[in-house]
Parts: structure tokens; sequence; C-alpha cells
């Protein structure tokens, strides 16, 4: 999908979670939409345009919401080489 689309998206989503959340919640009530509700690859497409161009153009609430699913792709993406893999074996 065209990025300027999802952007354009994202800041809509964004602008209504801010009148409807509870103050300071919008950011994590669109990470949650965007979560349940766009696929996995424009969620990917959003992230990596983030990570590679620090958001330019999403409002803050979008910024802080994807920012969120950003660190969530980083925290389950599996080691890589030079990430050591944590032991499950206990008491050996």
């Amino acid at each position: 999908m065209n990025i300027d689309q999802l952007i354009r998206m994202a800041n809509q989503i964004s602008s209504f979670f801010d009148t409807e959340s509870p103050p300071g919640r919008a950011p994590a009530d669109v990470a949650i939409h965007l979560r349940r509700y766009w696929e996995p690859r424009m969620r990917a497409q959003i992230v990596k345009y983030y990570e590679e161009r620090q958001g330019a153009g999403l409002g803050e609430i979008a910024l802080a919401a994807i920012g969120q699913l950003a660190r969530e792709a980083r925290d389950s993406s599996p080691p890589t080489a030079d990430q050591p893999v944590a032991s499950t074996t206990a008491g050996s």
C-alpha cells in the first residue's frame, strides 16, 4: 500500500481516538486498533517507515502508537547472530 495512504489513515485514526479516549490513552488505543484491524503487511510497512524516516508526517499520537508497535516488533524478533539466546534449561 502507498505509504502516504498509511500515514493519512494512521493520523485519521489518531484524531478519532484523541477525542474518544480518556486523556493520555489515545496512543495505546491507536496501537490496539492498528494491531487488531491492520493487516500485518500494513503494520510492517508503517513500522519500517517509522524506523527509516523517524515517522515524518505522522502526528504526535500516531507517532507514539507506531513507536509502540516498533518496540513490540523488535522485542518479539528472533535473536540475530550477535544476540545471545537465553538458556531454557534450569539447573544444568
